[in-house]
């Protein structure tokens, strides 16, 4: 079973301290880390994701750290997937490549995700002409290839209308079975129907690291709303 684990993890901006020693160890599940704008959520996913490097402390996932982490890592950045020539089916096989399946097992595998992803139908439309929310798909789409042990998704919502948003929570609930599965979000609504553990940031530090029944008396979208609004107050 994998683990991720961050121990006294400090990023520093100049004077501006985003995230503060911040320690976390967590397994395969659903993690949503929510809190408001602002919280130093992108940082600590950033330097997770090995894109950025901390001013102190350690994450390690699996005893592996730094660069290490990539070979497990999928990732689905804040921003959106930016336009291109490449057709989606082209894009998902170069992420095969960029995650080094072997070549016969690049077709199943991009079946697999534009399956998982609802995207077959637009399969051999250019990203450049695909609208926002589909890119997002396409996106989160390559954070999955190769089924990474460690995911992390931030804002993965952005774009996606209602029905998205339902199917994209189904997803990563059925994803967060066997990886480490993060998503980032400053919407309850994002995580409430799957998350098995809620971490709370604000101001840099966790301020709520525990079990979902720990947070909410229940799963009602009022119940949760209150919770966080009470912590973040």
């Amino acid at each position: 079973m994998s683990l991720l684990e961050i121990k006294d993890l400090t990023i520093r901006y100049g004077k501006k301290l985003a995230v503060d020693h911040v320690s976390w160890s967590i397994g395969p599940g659903f993690h949503a880390l929510l809190g408001p704008n602002g919280a130093g959520k992108t940082s600590l996913m950033s330097s997770i994701a090995t894109l950025l490097r901390p001013t102190s402390g350690s994450i390690t996932i699996d005893g592996r750290e730094g660069k290490d982490i990539r070979k497990s890592l999928g990732y689905c950045p804040q921003d959106n997937l930016r336009k291109s020539s490449f057709t989606v089916a082209q894009h998902l096989e170069y992420m095969c490549w960029l995650r080094c399946l072997p070549s016969d097992r690049v077709a199943s595998e991009v079946s697999r995700i534009l399956s998982l992803t609802s995207l077959a139908d637009c399969s051999g439309q250019k990203i450049k002409t695909l609208s926002g929310g589909t890119r997002r798909r396409v996106a989160i789409g390559s954070a999955l290839i190769g089924q990474p042990s460690l995911v992390i998704l931030d804002e993965p919502s952005a774009g996606l209308d209602i029905g998205q948003r339902d199917s994209l929570s189904t997803i990563l609930s059925s994803v967060a079975e066997q990886a480490i599965t993060i998503v980032s979000t400053h919407l309850v609504e994002d995580i409430i129907d799957h998350a098995s553990t809620i971490t709370v940031m604000n101001n840099g530090r966790f301020c709520f690291d525990g079990r979902f029944e720990d947070f909410s008396t229940s799963r009602n979208l009022d119940d949760v709303r209150d919770s966080y609004l009470e912590i973040v107050s």
